[in-house]
């Protein structure tokens, strides 16, 4: 536990450990200090933070999603997503927050609503449905570069119109391989919806018109599945598929709270707080594991004593300092613009490493980020303010 003062990052002193299905990890949490406001981020070496889907009603997409790097899908690159309620990672951005199919009649190759889509598994679930089990669509960006993964994560979802049924898996996408993996902690049939039908496979566009699925997991087959994983390798224009060990990437998603009241305070791997007296917060971080009727373990919870910022922080932007980032996202360069002078300019990702580190002389810099891979970076101007951006 740490008192934070102005102008500073900080890793504050507490760990919160877990043994997850496959390693023990270790959630640690950082600051950036931006009068009056301090920023905190949730990291973990060995494991994801999630963020939430958006994913709001039944039978959705989610909103656009930045994959973090460009990811090859039978041949072309990608560099957004989005994720759709039913068990699927679909590349056909024009889909964002509509309809996501759920009627599986045909197989996958036949079928015409999962064009540039990867089903693992695509059934008709709802995380809504009344008097059912509580689920979850979360995702998570880890590692680094060259070798980092995005993963769409279906915990303990329900199965539409069958209570007590679920289906939990896990869809990873790998930079630079480009292979995809689907890992099926559980999954029921529902037989009074749909056939029970469900499918794993990916599907091209329409114009090349490929599918490849997983062996008995196509149409018109029923089955249940635990633990079980699936490779598809890219070769050439198609891909490949193999049965692997079940071995999904841990994750967690951290809740922020008001110690003493108990009030909510949002979701992620990261939160702003502007603390006008002494307040201590909570975060709780809980990952999805297959037992019991919630999916969820018992939480692991960290306190922060957080004590109110005040003055002007260090250097010569102070806290009503106007100060704006852009192209966001961004390609090739970065301007930063502000009121007053900008000295220094630091650039991180997410895990804290200094990407780049620049000296200036006046109120606009221009930041050369061609090398930099697809992602999330902050940018800490003269120590103390911070921004946010996406580099695609």
């Amino acid at each position: 536990m740490k008192n934070l003062s102005k102008g500073s990052l900080l890793l504050l002193s507490f760990t919160l450990c877990f043994f997850a299905q496959r390693v023990s990890a270790q959630v640690t949490f950082t600051s950036w200090v931006h009068p009056p406001s301090i920023t905190l981020y949730a990291a973990d070496t060995s494991a994801g933070i999630t963020t939430s889907s958006s994913i709001s009603a039944d039978d959705i997409y989610s909103d656009t999603l930045a994959i973090g790097f460009s990811f090859n899908y039978f041949g072309v690159a990608y560099s957004k997503c989005l994720i759709g309620a039913n068990g699927n990672i679909c590349f056909d951005i024009s889909k964002a927050a509509g309809y996501n199919d759920w009627v599986i009649s045909t197989p996958l190759l036949s079928s015409l609503s999962t064009y540039n889509t990867i089903c693992g598994p695509w059934c008709d679930m709802d995380i809504f449905y009344t008097g059912s089990n509580i689920g979850e669509v979360t995702y998570f960006s880890y590692g680094t570069a060259p070798n980092r993964l995005f993963a769409a994560n279906f915990c303990h979802n329900s199965m539409y119109s069958c209570s007590g049924q679920y289906t939990t898996s896990q869809i990873i996408l790998y930079e630079s391989t480009n292979v995809i993996e689907m890992h099926i902690a559980h999954k029921d049939i529902c037989t009074a919806w749909n056939g029970g039908y469900a499918i794993v496979g990916v599907h091209s566009d329409s114009a090349t018109a490929t599918a490849v699925t997983a062996p008995g997991r196509d149409y018109p087959a029923t089955w249940t599945a635990a633990n079980e994983a699936w490779r598809f390798t890219p070769s050439g224009s198609t891909y490949t598929v193999s049965s692997i060990p079940y071995a999904n990437i841990p994750y967690y998603t951290v809740y922020w709270y008001d110690s003493a009241t108990n009030v909510y305070l949002g979701s992620g791997d990261s939160i702003v707080l502007t603390p006008t007296a002494p307040t201590t917060y909570k975060a709780v971080a809980v990952n999805c594991i297959d037992t019991g009727t919630t999916g969820v373990d018992s939480a692991g919870t960290g306190y922060m004593y957080l004590l109110p910022i005040t003055g002007t922080g260090i250097g010569p932007l102070t806290a009503n300092q106007k100060l704006s980032i852009y192209p966001n996202p961004a390609y090739n360069e970065l301007n930063i613009a502000a009121d007053q002078l900008i000295t220094d300019i630091t650039i991180t990702d997410l895990l804290g490493q200094t990407v780049i580190n620049q000296q200036n002389n006046s109120r606009h810099a221009v930041i050369n980020i061609n090398a930099l891979p697809p992602g999330i970076y902050l940018v800490k101007v003269n120590g103390t303010m911070m921004r946010k951006f996406v580099k695609e």
